[in-house]
């Protein structure tokens, strides 16, 4: 699925062509189109006119074609450095939503993804409606790893540290949130503390322990990395986000 941050950098994307030439893309790939776009406001043009859910195979399809035309869409653009900094901000969301553009073209990363939706958006839509008192402070640790990847000059050192972060963040506030006159003590300054107290409470169960450590570890400074910079980093972020996900839905659940 394609994330509504990939959404608006498409968006942004778009609207360094003619009103007209993007009019005549999504028509050509049957999106909904509604009224006429005013002069100057093809941006609030777009907006109405993309929709995610109902038409992510069509923009998928319209991403292809821009990442197989965009020789021709770069000439179009003056000066170039527009369409250089905007098309390198949409190529790293869709790489964040598991797709690459490489050589002209657009492939799939993770097979998986296909039924998936956006993790980044339902992680944060299940925080923002969780009592978690640092339920915010996650959310900007989330948006600041992502900010972190796409930007023009990625720092993915601290991509790996924001979402370390975030994901140690929900450990601890759930731990917060489980305790009580009678649970063991633990230290909220370390990540194995706050595991094995989840672990010795019942929250999590010996094997999700060890799953959460490994997690933790990977996107550590010093851990082993065998890909690129580039890929290991996407990696970890993803698995970290897995794991807050996991985390979330277990307190949830616990809440029933």
């Amino acid at each position: 699925m394609i994330s509504s941050r990939t959404r608006y950098s498409l968006i942004q994307f778009l609207d360094l062509q003619y009103d007209i030439f993007v009019i005549g893309l999504l028509r050509k790939y049957d999106l909904r189109t509604i009224g006429n776009c005013q002069e100057g406001r093809l941006l609030d043009f777009l907006n109405t006119n993309i929709n995610l859910k109902d038409n992510r195979e069509k923009l998928l399809l319209l991403v292809e074609e821009i990442a197989r035309t965009s020789g021709d869409l770069r000439k179009r653009v003056i000066p170039h450095y527009r369409f250089d900094e905007r098309f390198d901000d949409l190529r790293r969301c869709l790489q964040l939503d598991g797709y690459l553009i490489e050589e002209k073209s657009l492939t799939q990363i993770d097979p998986s993804i296909n039924d998936a939706p956006p993790l980044d958006d339902d992680l944060i839509k299940v925080l923002k409606s969780s009592s978690l008192p640092e339920a915010n402070d996650i959310i900007q640790k989330i948006n600041d790893s992502t900010n972190a990847f796409t930007k023009l000059s990625p720092d993915y050192n601290a991509c790996l540290n924001s979402i370390r972060v975030a994901l140690e963040t929900l450990a601890r506030s759930i731990a917060d949130n489980q305790k009580s006159a009678s649970s063991p003590s633990y230290d909220p300054t370390k990540w194995g503390s706050i595991i094995a107290f989840l672990r010795t409470i019942g929250f999590i169960n010996p094997e999700e322990e060890k799953g959460l450590a490994g997690v933790y570890g990977f996107v550590s400074p010093g851990s082993h990395r065998p890909l690129s910079d580039e890929q290991m980093t996407r990696l970890g972020r993803s698995l970290s986000l897995n794991m807050c996900w996991f985390l979330i839905k277990k307190h949830q659940a616990e809440k029933l």
